[in-house]
């Protein structure tokens, strides 16, 4: 395959992976989500509050089940994508607008968040893998509450 061609291939493939995060999640397909991590994996969450680290990728997909399981939907837009892509490495940096829905009596049923990823990968046999992972934190909207009553729920 020409230089070109490979280069136009790998950015599709990281843009696709990357999209592939929010999907799995929102389907709960925690195995497909599982999938997209090397081992171990860079994650950071700190501008919400969880402490960053390295985590395997059973981990990284047993808390967001832990943490998102209980919600009734989810949706994560991710949009923007901008690619870098440098031989077998990559970086990704794409906006996010991550929407919870719980149906309560204690307060609005909707809490969102608008932010950015910003993606580091690795490529393996011709296979995109993420190495690191961060989401950034821009704003929030909406019943900060709904995470603990969707985890009261599990």
């Amino acid at each position: 395959m020409n230089e070109q061609l490979q280069l136009l291939t790998d950015h599709l493939s990281v843009i696709e992976l990357v999209n592939r995060f929010g999907l799995a999640i929102d389907l709960r397909d925690w195995e497909k989500l599982q999938s997209l991590f090397m081992n171990p994996t860079e994650f950071d969450y700190s501008s919400i509050g969880v402490e960053s680290g390295q985590l395997s990728p059973e981990e990284i997909a047993n808390t967001a089940r832990h943490d998102l399981s209980g919600f009734q939907a989810t949706q994560h837009q991710i949009t923007n994508h901008q690619v870098k892509v440098e031989g077998d490495r990559a970086t990704c940096q794409a906006h996010v607008r991550a929407m919870h829905f719980l149906p309560n009596d204690e307060g609005d049923s909707i809490f969102e968040m608008g932010g950015y990823y910003t993606v580091q990968l690795m490529s393996s046999e011709s296979e995109w893998k993420i190495q690191h992972w961060k989401f950034r934190v821009l704003w929030s909207y909406g019943n900060e509450d709904l995470f603990k009553l969707a985890q009261a729920k599990l």
